[in-house]
């Protein structure tokens, strides 16, 4: 078997190491420990692993509340889990998914650290949401075992992993990563290697032709009303708040490098996280809404005092609430029918059932592709 193929063992995975204890490494710990997988959960952050504990307790408990498990299931699965500040523990994982900050240099750092005390044939991942597996994939013996499952938040709800493969992930490495998602019951999508993959890329284009449609001075309640009636669970705006204004405008300036030419980055998210708002997480309850004393309501004045109206060069004036919906999924769609042509996917139908369960594109207009030839 050459260098390059590291994975024909096909034995089922059944210990699992993360690297990360946030939100999204807790939530990924705690989803494979209900469904069978002993875990070993890393952080250097002493602090973070007692956040991750309480993060993985609690979503044990909502399971149970949900009738999703029973209290015996849940205090089994939480018991296979162990944490560490160290390495111990990764010498027999099968498989390791990094969780940690999105920063090339230190995921660089950390794939060589883990490829160093792990077996060649434990699978190496990432859940970075945008960055290609190429960035830090080089640091690592043996490339062919290198992919990205990006799982999305919050990972008890979203059934959709992306299994992000690169020129030099083996067949072997993919088809073995295909199915531990399957029977860890998330429905995979494989995606090519590329900036954003495909959900984060069409999503955040047009997050940010919305921001760009704000700062021309288009209402939030305008834009966010027209995104709901045409059936989204909430407006692009809401959205971000839910996301994180910080992460999304991470997101923005990454497609900006990655995409100069076509991809106009807005100003706003960085002007509202300069004054500490971030939308609806880690404490904070300011945004583009407010949310104080279980209240949701729009933040209008205080982040248009941040913006000057009229910047950018998005059409904003004199669009009804039907053309800003039109604008805005002519966006998405664009950049969809770009992944298709680019090989990022293998056809329209993984994008529609990846904006489906990823995006939570409306059911009622069957698949974001499918409704767009349905319009033309």
């Amino acid at each position: 078997m050459s260098a390059a193929d590291t994975s024909g063992d096909t034995a089922p995975i059944r210990r699992v190491g993360v690297v990360g204890a946030g939100v999204m490494g807790s939530g990924i710990a705690q989803w494979l420990a209900a469904r069978g997988c002993d875990v070993v959960l890393r952080d250097v952050q002493p602090t973070a692993l007692e956040r991750g504990v309480a993060v993985m307790q609690g979503l044990f408990a909502e399971a149970v509340r949900r009738g999703k498990l029973s209290g015996p299931e849940a205090d089994a699965g939480l018991r296979r889990i162990v944490t560490t500040s160290t390495w111990a523990g990764f010498e027999d994982c099968d498989l390791v998914i990094e969780a940690i900050v999105e920063d090339v240099a230190v995921k660089r750092d950390v794939f060589a650290a883990i490829a160093a005390v792990v077996p060649p044939t434990t699978l190496l991942a990432s859940n970075t949401s945008a960055l290609p597996i190429e960035e830090f994939a080089g640091s690592v013996t043996a490339p062919g075992r290198v992919l990205g499952l990006h799982f999305f938040n919050p990972v008890s709800r979203m059934p959709l992993v992306e299994l992000v493969v690169t020129a030099q992930t083996s067949a072997a490495v993919q088809a073995r990563a295909q199915t531990f998602i399957r029977a860890i019951g998330k429905q995979p999508v494989v995606c090519r290697s590329s900036p954003g993959f495909l959900v984060t890329r069409v999503l955040f284009f047009y997050l940010n032709a919305a921001v760009r449609l704000w700062e021309q001075g288009m209402p939030a309640a305008v834009i966010d009303g027209a995104l709901r009636e045409f059936g989204w669970p909430m407006g692009p705006l809401r959205l971000i708040d839910e996301v994180g204004v910080d992460v999304t405008d991470f997101i923005f300036g990454e497609l900006a490098h990655y995409f100069p030419e076509r991809f106009v980055r807005s100003k706003a998210c960085g002007r509202l996280l300069a004054t500490g708002m971030r939308g609806r997480k880690n404490g904070s309850s300011r945004g583009f809404y407010r949310y104080e004393g279980g209240a949701e309501t729009l933040n209008e004045t205080e982040t248009r005092s941040l913006v000057t109206a009229g910047s950018g060069s998005a059409p904003a004036a004199g669009m009804s609430p039907a053309d800003v919906s039109a604008f805005l999924m002519r966006v998405m769609v664009d950049e969809a029918r770009r992944c298709c042509a680019e090989g990022v996917v293998a056809s329209a139908d993984d994008v529609d059932l990846a904006m489906r369960i990823g995006a939570g594109f409306p059911v009622a207009r069957g698949g974001l592709l499918a409704w767009a030839e349905s319009q033309a």
